[in-house]
Order: structure tokens, then sequence, then C-alpha cells
């Protein structure tokens, strides 16, 4: 008889405790540093006064043991949940007369999802978007478009500040526009294609959920929560890379899962839509290397996914040379400004200048001039946005260097200034506070639209007829998701902690492929804490609404199998 050693059930009681302790404490630090920054732009109400002190150890205390019991009781509910398990019994005949009449159209439904989960899925994600193809026709132009169209229809020079793929496919819709002498046109047929292919990926997901058998009512919902989301419908007509980028992220996260599972027949058309899929990432946003760069790194340490981790990676050191030693030269791109990275310091020297710019050394001050507007970023400063100080960026090499010598002595002169900064403009990606997502507004957008005409002599316009529709539309739409329930979708804060809680619940279950497949969210997460802007910015955060639900139930289904393979066998 062959014996099984295991590890003693209290090791894995023990660490379970420790990342729900420690994951309580992460949460009750944002929610007391968060609610600071919220109502003052600092921590002054932490720190304060001694008041402000005690009253946040309690509050902290508080919110550290709710989330304790919370997250204690999720992972163990978690735990037991079967997400290909049917749940027992008939479905309850309600007493409304309506929801009876309406019962059998729903089974009916969920039986055609069932049988072909691709059509039904693509067909009811476009016919529930008609209308907002109607009241946004032709498209909504958003802060970029002014800069990018005119590179587009070769006005101007190209950058790599906009993806030269996606303004080389902006640049064929456009054209088209002008060759049927209708430019509205040629922009809706744009946003139309990205819509088709978002709707592709998402119909593609459905099919997987499908084939493993998932619980009907976790994958209705999920078709339910695409057709409802108040930001996922309204980006698909707005020009902008995001809705691309997120196919391919999705549709990579697709196969990643495919490729991870040791059980699953690996197809040549998985690899390829693998390969497709990361070149995409690359092509459609510069953030994308550094996802697929940093999962696949790590993902060579997992033997069933070496193959498609190389193969991943040569892909990814493809488009890269493919693009900066070859297309980039022969269409003589200019590359992207090096300050779209440095948001961190630049937002901690503007503080630091605005709240003790008397302090600093003419050094210091000749050394920030060399590179940033001194006289203005203190003026300018935004603690949710870097952009106002970055568009005061100049200077070069040498005078980088200074600066960057600059940056770190007021490194150690103000690090309490560096961290206020840095957490000011990052706090409500974690802070689930009153925060909601802000949503491109067409008024804006037709502003926008303007500008690209006075630019290229183009004719863009939406229809002053659709004008009062659409008003009352946004206005109908923004009032139902301030309602209790409804709210929590436009949360930025709500799409964070759950990839944490994926992070933690896979380390918890001693899974390493399942945190394997969560690492694109974690490196996702990173880009955010050095990007731009806080997380009301919905078009940042606008994959994470797309992929996360669909990764929660994936990532359960890996946990679920790879403890089976675990499961020791006894012989005899």
């Amino acid at each position: 008889m062959t014996v099984n050693k295991k590890k003693p059930a209290a090791e894995s009681s023990r660490l379970s405790r420790i990342l729900c302790h420690f994951t309580a404490l992460l949460f009750s630090f944002f929610m007391v540093f968060g609610r600071s920054f919220a109502l003052t732009d600092s921590w002054d109400l932490v720190f304060g006064s001694l008041a402000d002190g005690i009253f946040s150890l309690i509050q902290g205390l508080f919110w550290y043991l709710l989330f304790l019991l919370g997250i204690t009781f999720l992972f163990r509910f978690t735990d037991r949940v079967d997400i290909t398990k049917e749940f027992p019994g008939k479905p309850s005949v309600s007493r409304f007369r309506l929801v009876r009449a309406i019962q059998p159209l729903f089974s009916k439904y969920c039986d055609a999802l069932y049988r072909a989960p691709m059509r039904v899925t693509f067909l009811t994600l476009t016919l529930v978007n008609i209308p907002n193809m109607i009241w946004f026709y032709p498209a909504v132009f958003m802060g970029d478009t002014p800069t990018q169209f005119p590179q587009a229809m070769g006005l101007t020079g190209l950058t790599n500040h906009h993806p030269v793929a996606h303004t080389l496919l902006l640049s064929l819709f456009g054209h088209i526009g002008q060759w049927i002498q209708n430019d509205n046109f040629g922009i809706f047929l744009y946003c139309l294609t990205q819509m088709t292919v978002l709707f592709l990926v998402i119909a593609y997901l459905m099919r997987t959920l499908v084939q493993l058998k998932v619980n009907r009512i976790f994958s209705v919902s999920l078709l339910v929560y695409y057709c409802i989301h108040p930001r996922i419908s309204p980006y698909l007509f707005i020009v902008i890379k995001d809705i691309l980028y997120t196919s391919f992220l999705v549709l990579f996260y697709l196969l990643f899962f495919r490729l991870l599972r040791n059980g699953e027949n690996k197809r040549k058309r998985d690899y390829v839509l693998f390969g497709i899929s990361a070149a995409g990432m690359i092509l459609m946003r510069n953030d994308g290397q550094y996802i697929l760069l940093l999962t696949l790194l790590l993902a060579l340490f997992y033997r069933p996914f070496r193959k498609a981790a190389v193969l991943g990676l040569g892909v990814v050191a493809t488009v890269f040379l493919g693009l900066n030693a070859v297309l980039f030269p022969l269409l003589d791109v200019e590359p992207g400004s090096p300050r779209e990275m440095l948001s961190v310091p630049f937002q901690q020297t503007a503080r630091c200048v605005r709240d003790v710019g008397d302090e600093l050394t003419k050094d210091q001050i000749a050394a920030i001039d060399g590179v940033l507007d001194y006289d203005t970023i203190g003026e300018v400063y935004d603690p949710d946005l870097s952009d106002p100080v970055k568009s005061t960026f100049h200077g070069d090499k040498q005078s980088f260097l200074s600066y960057m010598k600059a940056w770190l002595e007021m490194l150690f002169q103000y690090p309490d200034i560096y961290i206020q900064a840095t957490m000011n403009n990052y706090y409500i990606y974690f802070y689930p506070g009153e925060e909601r997502f802000d949503y491109f507004g067409h008024g804006w957008g037709q502003t926008k639209m303007e500008q690209v005409n006075d630019l290229c002599g183009t004719d863009f316009f939406m229809p002053e007829s659709l004008s009062s529709l659409r008003d009352n539309a946004v206005l109908l739409r923004e009032r139902i998701f301030t309602l209790p329930g409804l709210s929590i979708l436009n949360t930025p804060a709500l799409y964070t902690w759950a990839a944490i809680l994926f992070l933690v619940y896979s380390l918890r279950k001693k899974s390493f492929v399942s945190f394997l497949y969560g690492m694109p969210m974690l490196v996702q997460l990173l880009i955010f804490i050095t990007g731009p802007t806080n997380g009301a910015y919905c078009r940042y955060e606008y994959p994470m609404l797309i992929y996360m639900p669909a990764v929660l139930l994936l990532g359960l289904k890996l946990i679920r199998e790879t403890a089976k393979e675990k499961k020791p066998v006894k012989k005899a």
C-alpha cells in the first residue's frame, strides 16, 4: 500500500487565516485613507490631529473586522461553489401573472442560447445596442481624436503616442467616408467594426462557458451583465483604441484558459488564435506588451503551458521588432514622448512646487524648470490627473538627468508629499466611496468633432433631430444606475477588489495555475497606479469591466480542476 503524505490541515488553515487578515488590513487601510483623500485631497483626516488619529484607528478597526468577517465567509462559500452544478429542484412558479407568462419564453431563450451560444449571444448584444447606434450616430469623438485623426488622414506625421495600427485603421474608414462622400457613414462603419469584433469575442466566451457546462444561472447572468452595464455599451460608439484592445485581451484570456488546462485537447487553431490575440494586444495599445511579457515569463515555470508561453514570447518579440525596426522607420513614425511613463514623479514634483515651492533650492528649481514649466505646474496641478503637468514637459537628455537628481533629493526631503501625491492620484481604484465612473458626454464629443472638422476639412456631425433623444437617453441611464444596488456596477473599486480577492483566493488554495491565470489582472493594476488618471476615468478600466466576471468563473474552474489532479489516490 502506498502512503500519500499530506501537509497538516492546520498549515493550510494557518495560511488561509494569514491571507484573510492581510487582505482585511489592506482594505481597512484604503477605507481610512481613501475617505481622507476624497474629502481633503490629503491624509489630514488621518494625521491632522490627535482626535483625527484616534478616530481613524477606530474606523480602521471597524472596517478590518467587518471585512475579515466578510472575506472569511466569501472564501468558505466559494469553496462550496460548483459552477457546473445545476441548482436542485424545479423553478418555482411565480404568483405574478406577467412573470408566469415570461418564464416559458425565458426558458426557450436559455435553450436556444445553449444550442447556439455564439449566434444567440451575438444577436442578443446587437439587438440590445440598436438604440445606442441610433442615438450616438455616427460616433462620439474623444480627447485624442483631434490629434489622431489628422494623422490618420495624412495631414500630420504619425506618432507612436497613438498606436500606429489603430491610426491606420482609422485612416481606412476615414478614406472610405471620403470615397463615398459621407464622412459620417465612414466613421460609423468603424464603430460597427469595433463593436462587431467585441461581440464576437463575447460570443466565443459564452460558447466556452456552454462547452464547460457552466450553470445556466451564471452564464445567463453574465450575458445580462454585458447587456445592461452602464459603461460597456456607450463606449462601443466612441472613436477609441480601447474597444479593440479589450477584444484582443479577452480573446487572450480565453485562449490562455484553454491552453492552461491539462485535460484540454490543444488544437492548432488555439495556438493560432493565441498568437493573434497577443499580436493584437500589442498593436492596439502600448501597455499590452507589458501584460504579455510579465505573464508569459511567469508562465514558463508551468510545464503544461511552456510551449504556448514560448510561442507568446516569440509573438511579442516579433511584433515589437517588426514595429520598431521595420514599420516605424518605413512610415517615419515619431516615437512617443517619454512623459507618458512619468506621471508619478511629475505629480510628486508638482505637489512639492505647490506646497513647499519657497523651500526649494535654486539648483532644484533650475532642474525642474529644465523639464517642466516650474512657474505653472504648481497652479495647474490636478491631484487626480497628471496631464496638465505632463503637458509642460520639454528638455533634452541632460536636463532630464539633472531633473532626476533633483527629484531624488526631494524624495528624501519631502517623502510625505511624494506619498500623498501618489495616493491622491490613484486612491479611487481602491476606495469604494461615492466616486463613480465618468462617461464621455456627447456634447463634449461634438466639440471634439468640430475640432476635427476644422483640422481635416471633414463634415462630421451628430444629427440635431436626435439631440433631445440623446440627452434624455443618457440622463435616464445615469439616473437608473445611481439606484442602490445598481450603482455598484459604476464603482471603480469593485473591479480592483474582485481582482485582488481572486489572486488572494488562488494563493489560499495554493493554486499556481489560477494565480498565473490572474497575472494579467495584477499587471493591469500595476499599470493603473503608474498611469495618468484616477479610477473614475473608465477608459483605462474598460478591459477589466469585460473580462472580470469571465475570469472569476474560468479561474474557479481551473482551481477545481487542479485540485482534483492533486487529490491523492489510495492504492492497495
